[in-house]
């Protein structure tokens, strides 16, 4: 699995997804020499926001368009079968490639985060360490949208899958909004609203952008109580995919 992982990883990287970090960092410097002109008290909010909900952006966009491509692209490529021969299993293969592109998506935040605070050092603003606490579950969400779209990969075609993940992405940003949506549908029924609200990925209560911009605090039993329910979510979703890709006939 961990060699599954490893060629994942540089599989990711020769692909050039990691030029978006590039793009990232003159953004940003270019976002910090402009917003310097800006009052001292919304300057520093703007580069945070901008910072994050660049990561988030760009890393959904490399997890969906990515992930739907690691299993199909295997099979069309006719690269599966061998490796598959070798004493590699379906399940080892799955979970390798699920861990090799969170690695991936990991470096790259990782590095978006570096330069955040770069920016942030740039224009001498405050080092803010609790921006940390967002991008440690801009990780989660982004390990949850590999998650599906390697379940979709696996029963349909690239195409499909992403178009499958991300209304299943876009239907988890705006859980709240299934949650109350009986008052905008009255004649839907309520359990059907409370089984499709937890049937989707909570990526609203994962999205602390703006309570860490803002000031407020988050805590560790918060980030605790998301970390359980991301791996939660991520084992059942993982399961799932695992048990279709065993019954799947390749050809």
């Amino acid at each position: 699995m961990l060699a599954v992982a490893s060629n994942t990883f540089r599989e990711t990287v020769r692909e050039r997804v990691l030029y978006n970090l590039v793009f990232f960092a003159i953004v940003m410097t270019l976002s910090g020499l402009l917003l310097g002109q800006l009052s001292v008290r919304q300057d520093e909010k703007i580069i945070k926001d901008i910072g994050l909900a660049s990561m988030d952006l760009f890393g959904t966009l490399i997890a969906i368009f990515v992930g739907v491509g690691l299993v199909s692209k295997e099979i069309d490529r006719r690269s599966l079968f061998p490796l598959l021969a070798k004493p590699v299993t379906r399940d080892e293969f799955l979970l390798g490639k699920f861990a090799g592109l969170v690695f991936t998506l990991a470096v790259n935040v990782g590095v978006m985060a570096a330069g955040l605070y770069l920016t942030l050092l740039a224009t001498r603003r405050h080092l803010d360490l609790a921006l940390l606490e967002a991008v440690y579950t801009i990780l989660l969400g982004l390990a949850l949208t590999i998650s599906l779209a390697l379940l979709f990969s696996v029963f349909t075609s690239a195409a499909l899958a992403s178009v499958c993940t991300v209304s299943v992405v876009v239907a988890g940003r705006f859980s709240d909004v299934v949650q109350h949506m009986h008052e905008a549908a009255p004649g839907a029924p309520s359990w059907l609203v409370q089984a499709l609200y937890y049937a989707l990925p909570n990526f609203h209560h994962l999205d602390l952008k703006d309570h860490v911009v803002y000031g407020d605090p988050v805590g560790l039993p918060a980030l605790a109580a998301l970390t359980a329910y991301t791996a939660v979510y991520l084992a059942v979703v993982l399961g799932v995919a695992l048990a279709a890709f065993r019954s799947r006939e390749l050809s």
